[in-house]
């Protein structure tokens, strides 16, 4: 740190850096809350997204198998952000599948979507009791499977939106992720309408 006094030029002025002025200006408490908008994806890897694959899925719109998403080497620990391409815009999404780790302000103002499985257990320690019905009432929910193989009796009977990908049809799978997108920016408009999307 340099000083210069304006009366005095032999005395030196502190510079500040960047850094300085952002640890000073602000503290936790101060933080404007982040605008953007959480999905949860499953962390059991028999799920068609997975951490391994879904930076590949709703950014590129192009289903890439977890083995193929695992065999890239690329290290996917922690939450996720992808980057969404709108337009001239491009809009980040955290996703992560550790739920457990989000705060009641996430759930409350941030998490917009769930890529759910079967199994009601998957929703034991989230808020509304880990009421699936509760929950998609909140959250928009969402299900991706093969056209090919039966719907999960948990997911018919739940408010879930399917996106079907069809094994021997793959040049369809970009229309049919772009559904999610177009689902959930209803979603957000309506329900979340403070954060980017």
């Amino acid at each position: 740190i340099q000083f210069k006094s304006a009366a005095n030029p032999s005395i030196p002025k502190p510079i500040i850096s960047a850094n300085d002025k952002l640890n000073t200006s602000t503290t936790d408490s101060s933080k404007r809350p982040s605008r953007t908008p959480i999905i949860i994806i499953p962390a059991a890897l028999t799920s068609l997204i997975t951490r391994y694959n879904c930076k590949e899925l709703l950014e590129d719109l192009k289903y890439l198998s977890t083995e193929e998403g695992k065999a890239s080497g690329t290290k996917r620990d922690g939450d996720i952000l992808i980057q969404r391409k709108k337009g001239n815009l491009t809009v980040l999404y955290r996703i992560t599948d550790d739920p457990l780790r989000l705060t009641s302000q996430d759930w409350e103002e941030r998490v917009v979507a769930v890529f759910a499985q079967g199994p009601a257990w998957q929703f034991k320690g989230w808020p509304w009791s880990g009421n699936p019905v509760e929950v998609f009432q909140k959250i928009k929910a969402y299900h991706i499977k093969w056209a090919q193989l039966k719907t999960d009796a948990n997911i018919a009977k739940w408010c879930v939106h399917l996106i079907e990908l069809d094994q021997n049809k793959r040049h369809l799978d970009c229309a049919r992720i772009r559904t999610f997108w177009d689902s959930l920016d209803q979603f957000i408009a309506k329900n979340r309408p403070t954060l980017r999307y």
